[in-house]
């Protein structure tokens, strides 16, 4: 009897020779993308010699390679291949890219790249919610930055961008923690700025991530440490109940006030930028319900990508509380009371004179 033929690939039997097999494949596809890069430089260098404007269109090359390597100057792998996506992405959304330069290339603004040396991409990809121009998000990320120049005075604004202004001190358990304030690069895609729980070492436990425009916060995630080796308990009952998630939403209503804020937005899950095409298939996702943290912070639907919560949280009356847990409420009020005091003490002492004086101007703009 005939042996039947087997379709499908021939695998050998050696481990030696599959793993010499699966090499070459990975040469022969690495030299094949490579090809492709080079063909792509080399239309881009064609394209400048038939610009009518050569010698412009040259010097915007130059230009855009020297930010490119600047971008890329702490990349350890794949160094040609970011710098080149750096400058297809400049030279393909010309628009986008010199707002962004025109915004942020400058002397001023230049403490925002020690922590994201790749900023002037930053609205190449989605931020905030899904469904943002290019050309939107550098106009954000330019209101936000200079709402955060008009308030926060020098000094406070070298320590948000370098390293962080704590805000106050949080007591657990004999430990201290903190409430920390800071221009955070690892909330990239979601915020600009972060309020933060950490520990004295620098670990972070909870972060709630946020942007500010014309006068309004948006909230764009909230964070916890899945494997926090019983934090979450023991904040929950040194604070008389109340949880890290629920604690940052009441921290951010409260800064809202101080910092006088007109509105408080929060992403909606579906609208959430990991929700965006491009994390689709990049293993991205959100792994909590926003919207019932943000219902149950009493807020309402504001559009298809926010919901608004109050500036001030709504708190249930003492007689409607069963008497077994009127202490414990009591004491969270109170507590509450002395942080919003501790926080407005805290953001008067970072913030510029000027804004203290003024009155915020009502706006009707929003995203």
């Amino acid at each position: 009897m005939k042996n039947k033929e087997k379709s499908g690939p021939i695998r050998s039997k050696n481990k030696n020779d599959n793993f010499y097999h699966e090499k070459q494949l990975h040469t022969a596809n690495q030299k094949s993308t490579n090809k492709r890069l080079d063909n792509l430089i080399q239309s881009f260098f064609k394209c400048i010699l038939r610009h009518p404007n050569r010698t412009t269109a040259k010097w915007t090359f130059i230009v855009v390679i020297k930010l490119a390597l600047q971008a890329c100057s702490r990349k350890r792998k794949n160094k040609p291949k970011e710098v080149f996506k750096f400058v297809l992405r400049a030279l393909l959304y010309r628009r986008a890219f010199n707002e962004m330069k025109r915004f942020f290339n400058n002397k001023q603004r230049e403490k925002l790249f020690v922590n994201e040396p790749n900023y002037l991409m930053k609205c190449m990809k989605p931020f905030l919610r899904v469904g943002f121009q290019k050309t939107e998000i550098a106009q954000l990320l330019n209101d936000h930055h200079t709402w955060v120049e008009n308030t926060f005075t020098e000094s406070a604004q070298e320590q948000i961008y370098l390293q962080e202004i704590r805000l106050r001190s949080l007591p657990i358990d004999e430990q201290e923690y903190y409430l920390t304030l800071n221009f955070d690069g690892k909330l990239r895609k979601e915020a600009e700025l972060a309020v933060n729980i950490k520990d004295a070492q620098g670990h972070t436990y909870y972060s709630l991530g946020f942007t500010v425009q014309n006068h309004n916060i948006y909230i764009g995630c909230i964070q916890g440490n899945n494997n926090d080796q019983g934090f979450t308990k023991a904040f929950t009952k040194a604070f008389f109940g109340l949880r890290p998630k629920s604690f940052l939403v009441e921290t951010a209503q409260f800064l809202a006030q101080h910092l006088k804020m007109h509105h408080i937005y929060a992403v909606k899950n579906s609208a959430h930028v990991y929700n965006a095409k491009r994390y689709s298939n990049a293993g991205e996702q959100v792994n909590m319900n926003y919207d019932q943290l943000w219902l149950e912070s009493d807020a309402v639907e504001h559009d298809q990508w926010f919901y608004e919560i109050p500036l001030t949280s709504e708190r249930r009356a003492i007689e409607d509380i069963k008497s077994s847990k009127r202490k414990l409420y009591r004491d969270r009020y109170q507590w509450l009371d002395d942080h919003n005091d501790t926080l407005g003490n805290a953001i008067k002492s970072i913030t510029k004179p000027e804004f203290q004086a003024a009155d915020s101007k009502i706006t009707t703009n929003s995203l």
